[in-house]
């Protein structure tokens, strides 16, 4: 149990942690990395169920996929070249989930980025971002957050190009 106890106590540290992010672009009290967690494996659940996916494994790389920031923190692409992040990751990952061979599984799939479903997560993971920007551009004003959504370009999966469709057209209306 004491192993559990200690991915527990990291995982409450997400709740705390802000998205630096947002701070820069001058939100004051920015969303959680927990909360963003929790949309990602939200997502998760309704694509993968929606599009005939592992669902189940899914929603687990979305809730690990950074559960490295509670040791690391909120490091964005800003502070840190993208391979160093992700080295960071990774080393703290495998010390984190040592004692967990499943969850170090799957998060190694996600890392690698190669499986239906991790490619899936990843794009569900910038797309959260892009439709978080969209809402605090609508409470902050948007010039603040195009580097943001711009960063939508980067999704390709069919599926999710469809579903920020629908979501923006219904935002207009």
């Amino acid at each position: 149990m004491e192993k559990i106890v200690g991915l527990i106590r990291n995982a409450m540290v997400l709740k705390e942690r802000e998205r630096k992010g947002w701070k820069r672009a001058g939100i004051k009290h920015p969303e959680s990395v927990a909360e963003h967690t929790f949309m990602l494996a939200f997502l998760a659940m309704l694509l993968g169920d929606k599009l005939g996916m592992n669902t189940e494994k899914m929603i687990k790389m979305a809730l690990l996929h950074d559960m490295a920031e509670a040791i690391m923190g909120d490091i964005t692409p800003h502070e840190m070249k993208r391979d160093e992040k992700l080295r960071r990751e990774n080393d703290i990952m495998e010390e984190m989930l040592k004692n967990f061979d499943e969850y170090r599984k799957i998060w190694r799939e996600f890392s690698e980025g190669k499986s239906e479903e991790a490619k899936m997560v990843r794009e569900m993971d910038v797309m959260e971002m892009v439709l978080q920007a969209e809402n605090y551009s609508k409470i902050y004003g948007g010039k603040n957050f195009l580097e943001f959504k711009n960063e939508g370009g980067k999704i390709k999966n069919p599926a999710l190009i469809s579903l920020m469709a629908q979501y923006f057209l219904e935002e207009t209306r």
